[in-house]
């Protein structure tokens, strides 16, 4: 699980700071989408409840940046980066409880 959550973290970071450049933007968010699918087949078995919170806690994020990304006049990429922060320190605590 540690490895699919770090990529997920990881690819939101990547989609952020290519934030101006829509496109590359929306392909990092797929490949953390995917990553989710991935870490949800693997994690069917496991009923870790922060797992479950930070997975839905993504699709939040991820739903929002896409909003911003798509919009004509983007205004709340600081409310993005505060998000992907709180996601940050959920992956550390889901992390902490798998080892």
């Amino acid at each position: 699980m540690k490895t699919w959550t770090n990529a997920i973290v990881d690819r939101l970071d990547a989609a952020y700071r290519v934030r101006f450049d829509k496109d590359e933007s929306l392909i990092f968010l797929n490949d953390a989408y995917q990553n989710l699918l991935i870490l949800e087949l693997k994690a069917q078995l496991d009923d870790n409840e922060q797992l479950t919170q930070f997975i839905a806690y993504f699709m939040e994020v991820r739903d929002l940046f896409i909003g911003e990304l798509v919009d004509r006049y983007p205004s709340n990429y600081h409310n993005i980066e505060a998000k992907i922060a709180v996601l940050h320190q959920m992956n550390d605590q889901v992390l902490s409880i798998s080892k």
